[in-house]
């Protein structure tokens, strides 16, 4: 005969946490309200401890939640969207929920299917990093669940919002490299095609670059990340300096980044003897490459954690709420790139 195993029960993990079987039943839907850290710690030990798998299926009728949320991601290679994510799921694990990841890989079309189908396992709420083409069936969405944008604004739409001070970042990238004497800034980044940091982040450097005296500016954009096309950028920017000109170059994110360490090492170009760089965003290879990258770093992991904070309570709540916008502040951080004692090394 099969030996029947024993399963623990809500009144199990009641009887272990000293609570009572509501005070569970409402830490597993996420109603913490009247729930202090200390009874939510006991309860979550509780649950660890007795290994305690609550029937998701059973809860989502009894309640209407299934407790999971959905993530669209507009690129899941982009390093930025792994650490968004991190903090998006460390947190909500915390807070009793889980995850549902989906990449729309830049295609309106993907990205719509990835929307039908979350819609379709009745998700609790969407966090999506859109890519501004599927409007209509977001706000459609919004109807019935909580939506909130990561990274990417849409205006138009009233929908909860983090993001990074894209501004304030590109002031870091110009006024760092006015610090180290160039006196030629140059931007090289994909077109925005709708993408509002990219829109902000090109915006912000013509501003500043009309402010800036006895300084040569360039914009670069374009329209695929072919690295031919970002080889080709950087060759016309050595062959073409002036004499006594000192370029500093910006890339408007990661991916251009690392595509523009690969060009500087096929030109067997002098960083940053001949050419300063400085990206957005702060992958794991920056810290790591020959020469290593100065960025202007965005706080990834704290997007996601807040971003999670901000859905958990719009579900839990269930009420009207005015739409908000958290814009963190970016960081920057110098290394070898910029770094004209490393060319003094390199020198000798």
């Amino acid at each position: 005969m099969r030996r029947k195993t024993s399963k623990t029960t809500i009144k199990d993990v009641a009887e272990h946490a000293g609570v009572s079987t509501t005070t569970i039943s409402r830490y597993l839907n996420g109603r913490y309200e009247a729930m202090s850290s200390d009874t939510r710690e006991r309860i979550r030990h509780s649950i660890e401890m007795l290994d305690f798998k609550p029937n998701q299926l059973a809860r989502g009728l009894r309640n209407e939640r299934s407790n999971t949320i959905g993530f669209v991601v507009a690129d899941i290679s982009n390093p930025y969207s792994v650490s968004v994510i991190q903090g998006f799921e460390e947190t909500c694990a915390k807070l009793g929920y889980s995850l549902m990841v989906c990449n729309a890989n830049e295609d309106p079309e993907k990205e719509s299917e990835c929307l039908r189908m979350l819609d379709s396992r009745q998700i609790d709420g969407l966090i999506i990093n859109s890519t501004g083409k599927n409007n209509d069936l977001l706000f459609r969405l919004s109807k019935s669940i909580p939506v909130l944008l990561i990274d990417r604004k849409l205006p138009e739409m009233p929908f909860d919002t983090v993001t990074t001070n894209n501004v304030q970042g590109m002031h870091l990238a110009i006024s760092h490299l006015q610090e180290k004497q160039c006196n030629h800034i140059s931007l090289l980044i994909a077109h925005p095609e709708g993408i509002s940091p990219r829109y902000e982040r090109v915006v912000a450097f013509e501003q500043f670059a009309r402010a800036l005296h006895d300084v040569r500016t360039s914009l670069k954009i374009i329209h695929s990340y072919r690295q031919e096309l970002v080889t080709e950028h950087i060759k016309d920017l050595v062959t073409n300096r002036e004499a006594g000109e000192r370029i500093g170059l910006i890339l408007g994110n990661g991916k251009l980044s690392l595509s523009a360490l690969k060009a500087v090492h096929e030109l067997k170009c002098q960083v940053p003897r001949e050419l300063l760089l400085i990206g957005f965003d702060d992958p794991e290879w920056a810290s790591i490459a020959r020469p290593t990258l100065t960025v202007v770093a965005q706080p990834t992991y704290e997007i996601g954690r807040q971003a999670a904070e901000i859905m958990i309570s719009r579900i839990t709540k269930n009420e009207v709420y005015l739409p908000k916008t958290v814009e963190l502040a970016m960081r920057l951080v110098s290394r070898e790139s910029t770094d004209l004692s490393y060319d003094a090394v390199l020198s000798r």
